[in-house]
């Protein structure tokens, strides 16, 4: 079976490439910072940061005719891709920024070259999974760490939502707002509504969350945004 990359919902042979061979998935690795204490045996450490990860993909050129127009196409498309995976997998990756060698000289001498991905570090399910509740519920994350959804507050007024025993207090005057945790913002359209709410933005916890709606709120529509480390 062929390997194909998907970039941005463009397959690499739209682009006349092709994954030369199956690539190593590169895992994320763990910055921790430890301390002794005196009278405790063993440290205490703490997790600071999860890193980047960079996903190294060898690319074929499928055609040796004059490729140097198409070239140009091809390195605008990985420059400014936002999005990658593999066709044969259920996640994607965010990009954050792209390193390709010398792609003309490679092509000229090898007909392939190397493309850099450097990414967040988390892979993201492609089909980003939307629970409407109804005053009360459960929603399950499934993946591996926790999430940061995107909530769609139905209806205007006065109410709390609360994700397990993290509550937030909203105070609407617009129907339809939205609550952003990967952005850290609650809107609608263009129209910042920073001081409607009182709470940290939330997150869905790996498994079970217990959600409560009370208030003048009708639903919420959470998007989980699962991810897997």
């Amino acid at each position: 079976m062929t390997l194909h990359m998907v970039i941005d919902g463009v397959y690499d042979s739209d682009m006349l490439l092709a994954v030369e061979d199956r690539p190593a998935l590169s895992n994320p690795n763990y910055e921790f910072e430890s301390d002794y204490v005196d009278g405790r045996n063993g440290s205490l450490s703490r997790l600071k940061y999860i890193k980047d990860v960079t996903q190294k993909v060898k690319f074929n050129m499928l055609e040796d005719f004059n490729v140097k127009e198409k070239l140009r196409h091809i390195k605008s498309w990985l420059f400014n891709c936002k999005k990658i995976r593999f066709d044969d997998n259920i996640v994607y990756r965010k990009v954050k920024y792209v390193e390709i060698g010398d792609i003309d000289n490679e092509i000229a001498e090898y007909g392939s070259f190397e493309v850099s991905f450097v990414c967040d570090p988390f892979e993201y399910h492609v089909g980003n999974d939307e629970v409407t509740v109804a005053k009360d519920g459960i929603i399950f994350n499934r993946g591996t760490i926790y999430s940061l959804p995107k909530l769609e507050i139905m209806g205007s007024g006065e109410g709390v939502v609360t994700i397990n025993d993290q509550a937030i207090e909203l105070n609407l005057t617009v129907e339809h707002a939205y609550i952003d945790s990967e952005i850290q913002e609650i809107y609608k359209d263009d129209t910042n509504l920073g001081l409607s709410m009182v709470g940290d933005f939330p997150r869905l916890i790996p498994g079970q969350n217990d959600i409560e709606i009370s208030g003048d709120f009708d639903t919420v529509k959470f998007n989980v945004r699962e991810r897997y480390l």
